[in-house]
């Protein structure tokens, strides 16, 4: 490892960080783009070099950096928060719903998403997934059903983001397969029979929503939450440390073709050390 690489980029994010770091939630959400886009996407170039594993690992485990970077991927999160907004809104108002969401720049990431969690779950037409923290723009539902003919749940705790998304799955003329409800991790399980539990990367606490998950779920229920594995982008993301509880077994692992980025983990709960079920599970 190249130590002027090593600081060229710790550098770099600590450059970044001083620009951003006092942008309050509500600049972020509401206020004019034009005061942080370019520094939003000056880090994602950054956290998109090819770098060694080594040099990654040694910025993830520097323990004052890390509390910079998580802070700095809050605010990552919050401005990606606004980018769903913002196109939810503007897909809702189209004259076209659909042509206006198939030009959202990370379609056909979610496209390459929804492939994986379809393999990995073995799913089939006509199944049913929950989507924890489904957000405004709840794009890995849509494009399951899309690509699939399978149904989801999506929960969303803020009850804006609900009936914006809510208002969404109207606009694409989804309302049969897709269905919204405001809520989260403590309204599961629920009456109607899922194959999945898929968990938001912006879903939290990821501790307790397991923790709670692991309590409430029938032996054979599935979970997949995505990660990021490797380079910079593990930076952003504390899910990679994730130990879930010991009732959880991981069965598969999908890594990640471009466009995308992500690993798919696949969670089987597995109590009693049995053979994996694989039928659906509703309320117990």
């Amino acid at each position: 490892m190249k130590r002027n690489e090593f600081e060229s980029i710790k550098n770099e994010f600590l450059n970044i960080y001083a620009v951003i770091c006092n942008l309050t939630n509500d600049e972020i959400l509401n206020g004019p783009e034009e005061i942080f886009r370019f520094h939003f996407e000056r880090l994602q170039r950054l956290i998109a070099r090819d770098v060694d594993d080594h040099l990654a690992d040694e910025l993830f485990y520097d323990r004052k950096f890390r509390s910079i970077t998580k802070h700095i991927s809050r605010l990552k999160t919050l401005n990606g928060l606004r980018m769903e907004i913002k196109y939810a809104q503007s897909i809702i108002a189209a004259p076209n719903p659909w042509i206006a969401l198939q030009g959202f720049i990370y379609y056909p990431n979610y496209l390459r998403l929804a492939d994986m969690e379809y393999r990995g779950a073995e799913l089939k037409p006509g199944d049913r997934v929950v989507f924890l923290g489904s957000g405004p723009l709840p794009l890995s539902l849509i494009c399951l059903c899309k690509q699939y003919g399978v149904k989801g749940i999506g929960m969303e705790q803020a009850p804006e983001y609900a009936k914006l998304s809510q208002n969404l799955i109207e606009a694409l003329e989804l309302t049969e397969h897709i269905q919204i409800v405001q809520g989260n991790h403590f309204s599961l399980p629920l009456n109607e029979e899922f194959m999945l539990v898929m968990v938001a990367a912006d879903a939290g606490p990821k501790a307790e929503i397991f923790t709670h998950l692991a309590k409430t779920l029938p032996n054979g229920a599935r979970l997949s939450y995505r990660i990021y594995e490797k380079g910079l982008r593990r930076l952003m993301d504390d899910r990679a440390a994730l130990n879930p509880p010991p009732e959880f077994k991981e069965y598969l692992r999908i890594r990640p073709e471009p466009p995308v980025n992500n690993t798919s983990v696949f969670l089987v709960k597995d109590t009693k050390r049995q053979r994996m079920n694989l039928a659906p599970f509703g309320q117990t």
